[in-house]
Order: C-alpha cells, then structure tokens, then sequence
C-alpha cells in the first residue's frame, strides 16, 4: 500500500499586505514563521521596485515544521482565527490563507473541521496546486 501523503505536499500560508502594514508589528507572535518580510518604504532590492521604496508592507507567514503535514490546513486556518485582529492593526488590508498542494495526482480533500475553521476565518482561500513527479517532492 503507497502511503499518499509521501506523494503530496501541503503548505499552508497567511499572505499579509498593506499600505501602512508593518510585519515587524507581528513580531511578538509566537510559533510563526515569516518570509518575504517587506517594511513600508524598504528599499527593494530586486523585483519590480528594484532600487526604489516599496509603497506597502508585505509578508507571509508559514505554520511552523514541528506541525504534522496532516494538521497544517487546519494549524493556519485556526492560526489566521486566533490572530486577524493582531493582523489589521498591524495595518494587513489584505489577509489571505494559501495552500500550496504538491504531488503526483491533483486530488484534493478537506476534512469538516478544516472547512468550519476555514469558514471563521472570513479570508479568501486560495489554492495552487503543483503537479510534481514522485521522485521529486
């Protein structure tokens, strides 16, 4: 019997942007982890404002590696619940919950649990899924 979650991946992320967003306000925050961490007037040093100011605050926040691949779904949707107040007063005006599934087929499933903390959330949902040979993840 193949064990599908060694055929699959999940990651589960919080995208956080605004004009007056501040990640480092979010500091505080425990058991997260940022990327892509971006202040207001940062001066960029690639991408489109490459050597400008960036007229936003930008980042994404991963569940953390000590979360089973099995709970992260509901780990960032739960994590997004707990905290979304913290997040706009922080400046975030766009709050958005991301899951990146990867493997070698394209099925998709999600328990009631993570669908009724999905929901609460009260942020888009997006998904992007990455077709990705077995050998490979």
């Amino acid at each position: 019997m193949v064990n599908h979650l060694m055929m699959r991946t999940i990651e589960s992320e919080t995208h956080l942007w605004g004009e007056d967003f501040s990640p480092k306000l979010l500091r505080s925050i425990e058991n997260i982890e940022f990327r892509g961490q971006h202040e207001l007037g940062e001066i960029m040093t690639r991408g489109r404002y490459k050597g400008r100011a960036v007229p936003y605050g930008s980042c994404q926040l991963l569940v953390p590696k000590y979360v089973d691949i099995t709970d992260s779904i509901f780990w960032m949707a739960e994590f997004i619940f707990l905290h979304k107040e913290k997040f706009e007063k922080a400046g975030a005006t766009d709050i958005a919950l991301w899951i990146f599934w990867k493997g070698i087929q394209g099925n998709m499933a999600f328990t009631a649990k993570e669908i009724k903390m999905i929901a609460k959330t009260n942020v888009p949902l997006c998904i992007d899924y990455l077709q990705i040979e077995g050998d490979k993840l």
